[in-house]
This record gives C-alpha cells, structure tokens and sequence, in this order.
C-alpha cells in the first residue's frame, strides 16, 4: 500500500484522543461592518486545511456636515434718507385770516391746523434664514486575510534508522511554542501556536502517544513512522484585541521515517582452550612428554 494512502487511512483513528477540526469555509470571514469596535476595526479567525486564517476590515465614516453661506458684510458708509416735510400750515391765504390776538390767533392754528402727528416708525422686515446646505454620511470599508501555518515537525530516530531486531530504538520530535506575525491593512496581527498533543504512527499498526518514545521491533523488514503534533491556536490584531482563541485545532504531520531493521545475529562464544599434561616446561625442553612440536 502507498504511503499517502496509509497516512490518510490512519490518520482519522490516530487523532481520536485529540481532535483534529478543518473548517471548510471561505478565507475571508468574519470581517463584518456591524462587528466593527469604537476605532471602526473588526477581524476574526478560522481553522482551514492545517493553517489559521485571520482577517481584518476597517471600516471608515465621514460626518454628515452643514454649511450656509456668509452673512453679507456691512457697508463701511453710512446711508442717510431723506426726510419728507409736511405741507406748509396755515397757507399764505390762510394767514391773511388770522386773527390778530396773540391768543386768538394760538387758538386759530390749532383749529385750522390741528396738532400736527408724530410720524409712525415702520418695523423692520424679517431677516430671512440663510439656507443650509447639508453633506450626507460617506462609508467606505475594506478587508483582507492572510494565512499563518505551524512550524515544520521534525521526527528523529536514534541510534539510527538501520539497527537490529529486538534493539531498542528511540524515536524523537520538536513540538514547541511558537509565534507568527503579518501586517494586515496596516494592522499588526500575530498568531499563537501551543502544542496539544503529539502522538507516533507505526506502518505496522502500532500507536504511541509522547514527544519522545521508545520502540522494539519482533522482525526484521522495511518499516515507516511518522510524528502527529495538534496545536492549540490563538491570535490578536495589536493595538486592538487582546490574545482570542480560534476554535478548534490544527494537526500537522512530521517527515516520514524509513526504517531498514535487520535480523539479529545471535553472538557464539568461543571455545574454551583445552588443558594438556606435559612432562615438563616446553618452552625450556621442547621435547618433554607432551610437548607439541
């Protein structure tokens, strides 16, 4: 069977103690207008195909504004009217009447031509209100979303991906926290990855749950295994949010490892030297009793 289709049969069933949530939904999301705060922001976040995608719309509002025009200016000169005189009383031939008495003829003016009239003051018309011109609210807004993926997940094996059957074998990997950041419409965004769960797929069916395992192998042949890290995220526009977790969790698999595990060569020891009697030294008479030549 093919290594991909033997990661993707396993895959599912590995990941029963931690859940692996792929969101299938567009990139950008979440970026309403009526979710935007005071400072016209909003963003949001999801889990798609092992990254996490953050975006961010501004939304920006101009003021409704009035404006009327300038009152006129005052002229700097003053304007004087005409006063209109009244038709001269008593006429010339009126006068030839008067009576010559100084109080006669007082009383003669006033009958002939009465007291003269004060003249009525006309109110002043209404100013007329200057008219207004009024600006309707202008709204613009814009969004955009990028991406951000984990860390590679580097799987070792030690002493080496060759030894014996029955040798123990220890297999390693590096999850660890970390950050990522991108500037999004001029916004600061950083993500958080925190590792959940790593777990250890055998191509010989086995399942190891731990960052740093150890492993036999019964018989010897040509064996894979591959390192599952699930990661916790979260994410924040700076200035703006503080750190908001993304629901869910993104799974990431490590390098394949081939493994080339042999049979083991049971070790024999040797032959115990056999005692011999001799007659006496060999070394100073060579040809004792027993002595080989």
């Amino acid at each position: 069977m093919p290594l991909t289709v033997k990661i993707i049969s396993t895959l599912s069933s590995v990941l029963v103690v931690s859940a692996l949530v792929l969101v299938e939904a567009p990139v950008a999301m979440a970026c309403a207008p009526a979710a935007a705060s005071a400072t016209g922001v909003s963003h949001g976040s999801t889990i798609y195909s092992g990254s996490v995608t953050v975006c961010v719309g501004i939304q920006t509002t101009i003021p409704a504004t009035t404006s009327a025009p300038a009152a006129p200016k005052p002229s700097s000169g003053i304007t004087v009217k005409p006063v209109t005189s009244p038709p001269a009383c008593p006429t010339a031939a009126q006068k030839k009447q008067m009576p010559r008495s100084a109080d006669a003829a007082e009383r003669w003016l006033k009958s002939v031509c009465g007291t003269p009239a004060k003249p009525v003051a006309k109110p002043a018309a209404a100013a007329k209100p200057a008219p207004v011109t009024l600006t309707p609210v202008a709204t613009t807004y814009s969004s955009a979303a990028v991406s951000f993926s984990p860390n590679p997940l580097v799987a070792k094996v030690s002493p080496g991906p060759q030894f014996a059957s029955g040798e123990t074998a220890t297999f390693s990997s590096n999850p660890a926290l970390h950050y990522g950041s991108q500037l999004i419409l001029g916004r600061q965004a950083e993500v958080q990855f925190s590792p959940a769960w790593l777990g250890w797929q055998f191509s010989d069916g086995p399942r190891i749950q731990g960052i740093d395992v150890k492993r036999t192998f019964d018989s010897s042949g040509k064996y894979q295994a591959w390192a599952i890290a699930n990661y916790f995220v979260s994410y924040r526009i700076v200035g703006e949010s503080t750190w908001q977790a993304v629901p869910g969790q993104i799974s990431v698999l490590s390098n394949v490892l081939d493994l080339d595990v042999s049979t083991k060569i049971p070790e024999v020891a040797p032959n115990p030297p056999k005692l011999l009697l001799v007659g006496g030294s060999c070394s100073a008479n060579p040809k004792s009793w027993g002595c080989i030549p």
